[in-house]
């Protein structure tokens, strides 16, 4: 009689159900569908139009935010990178005119008082040496950045002193002497006839006081020095 008594726990629980009831498993497992399904239906709804506002609205204001924040440091970045590649050009020439003992002169092909002023060339001038050949272009370089020869008002002439009067300007001539600035043989830094010639060359970005450089250049030694500003565009610091 005993053995006919004995029933699984499972089975025990099945028959403590009443007639017409569901078993505990399957509300458990219905629940589980209903989860499955209620994702599967969200996943295919994908985002809503609000959703999909407010994240396009964060991710414009950190644009704005990082906008305003990188600009500032973007423009230095410009303006230094303009510097250097006036100071590469006068290296480059005068490292030319002592290796190859010529003549090599600093133009600026489109500098004037409405010009672009963005340009600074090289040209090799063999035809000051006997039996050297023909001129040659050596280089043409064009500033980066929209930055040009110009000179903030405001901006004080660098610690060199060769004078401010105009962004180009050497032997106190605006844009140079017009016969020509060299570098000679023995790397110094004339005029067409040999006199020893300082001069200073300002840049910048029109309007951004803080993003004035200047670039000089000293006749009897031929030695080149960059210079920037501080914020206010008030005093002047080597850059080394």
């Amino acid at each position: 009689m005993a053995a006919h008594v004995h029933h699984s726990s499972h089975q025990v629980r099945n028959l403590a159900l009443c007639p017409g009831a569901v078993s505990e498993d399957a509300l458990k497992e219905n629940e589980r569908t209903d989860l499955r399904r209620s994702e599967s239906e969200r996943a295919h709804k994908g985002f809503s139009l609000v959703e999909v506002l407010v994240v396009v609205a964060l991710a414009m204001t950190i644009a704005g935010m990082l906008v305003v924040h990188l600009t500032p440091t973007l423009q230095q970045f410009r303006a230094n990178s303009a510097a250097s590649q006036v100071v590469d050009v006068f290296r480059q020439a005068r490292e030319y005119a002592i290796t190859y003992r010529r003549y090599v002169q600093i133009t600026f092909p489109n500098y004037a008082a409405n010009g672009v002023n963005n340009q600074i060339r090289i040209i090799v001038r063999n035809s000051l040496t006997p039996n050297a050949g023909a001129d040659v272009i050596l280089t043409t370089v064009t500033l980066s950045g929209n930055v040009t020869f110009q000179l903030e008002g405001t901006v004080p002439d660098t610690p060199d002193a060769f004078g401010n009067a105009t962004a180009v300007n050497f032997g106190n001539v605006d844009g140079g002497p017009p016969a020509g600035i060299y570098f000679q043989a023995d790397g110094t830094f004339v005029n067409s006839v040999g006199a020893n010639l300082n001069g200073t060359v300002f840049l910048g970005q029109t309007n951004l006081v803080s993003t004035a450089r200047a670039v000089t250049v000293l006749g009897p030694t031929g030695r080149i020095r960059s210079y920037h500003v501080n914020g206010a565009g008030t005093n002047w610091f080597e850059t080394r």
